[in-house]
């Protein structure tokens, strides 16, 4: 005979997986209307890339470039928002900004370094015959610590369905970027891709327990699909990052 607690379990977790697809597709991020780096209104969406839009010059041949430089993320359109200045951590935002644009160069060298693939061998510098890859950060919301830590406090009599619920109506932490792939010889852009993400919704998120846990994820899991992208084979589809996890971190 099973145990009631153990087929309550798996009653529990078989609806909160059900309702994943529902839930997953209401909260992806609407897609950024663009800060300027690129020119989004000139870009689509690519059904075989998991970012929102995307632009890939024609005839260009990829196989061709073996080596990659991961140029310093551009804050310049961050800061020139004023939307931050109301935030809650208004007086740090611009250091924190500085050290998630580290975060995001480095966390985008290192997932091109650890490929098993091997696609590129990343460049200290800039050097002929490589592709650069330059990027911005565009939108940046940090968690709300102080109201991720009463939400998790709360979840003992409240369960994983409300938890869902809850977290659908919350405001989120939210990162966009903004890229151009040049090649490094000629300074042509040969690609361009724009993205906009919410954080993962979680039953018990403890990456909201810090400012910037959650944008940290969105970034590296954005730094591994460039490296999934640059080994895919042509017509090979990357599927976006799933926007709901069962996982508490």
């Amino acid at each position: 005979m099973w145990h009631r607690p153990l087929v309550l379990s798996i009653l529990l977790t078989s609806f909160v997986l059900s309702g994943c697809a529902t839930v997953d597709s209401k909260l992806k991020a609407s897609p950024s209307k663009g800060a300027g780096f690129v020119p989004v209104e000139e870009m689509a969406k690519h059904p075989d890339l998991p970012f929102n839009k995307a632009w890939l010059k024609e005839g260009v041949d990829w196989q061709r470039y073996e080596t990659i430089y991961i140029a310093p993320v551009n804050t310049d359109y961050l800061m020139q928002a004023n939307w931050w200045q109301q935030n809650i951590r208004a007086g740090q935002m611009q250091h924190d900004v500085q050290d998630l644009a580290t975060f995001m160069q480095w966390e985008f060298i290192r997932a091109f370094q650890d490929d098993p693939k091997h696609r590129f061998r990343v460049m200290v510098i800039s050097e002929e015959g490589s592709l650069t890859l330059e990027m911005a950060l565009t939108e940046l919301v940090p968690s709300n610590v102080l109201l991720d830590a009463i939400k998790v406090g709360g979840q003992k009599g409240s369960g994983a369905a409300a938890a869902v619920l809850e977290r659908a109506t919350e405001a989120q932490s939210t990162v966009a970027f903004e890229a151009r792939i040049k090649d490094t010889n000629t300074g042509e852009i040969v690609g361009m891709v724009a993205d906009r993400e919410y954080a993962t919704t979680r039953p018990i998120d403890l990456r909201g327990l810090t400012w910037y846990g959650n944008a940290k994820q969105i970034i590296t899991t954005w730094s591994h699909q460039f490296v999934d992208v640059a080994n895919g084979r042509p017509g090979e589809i990357v599927k976006p990052a799933s926007t709901f996890s069962l996982k508490p971190w």
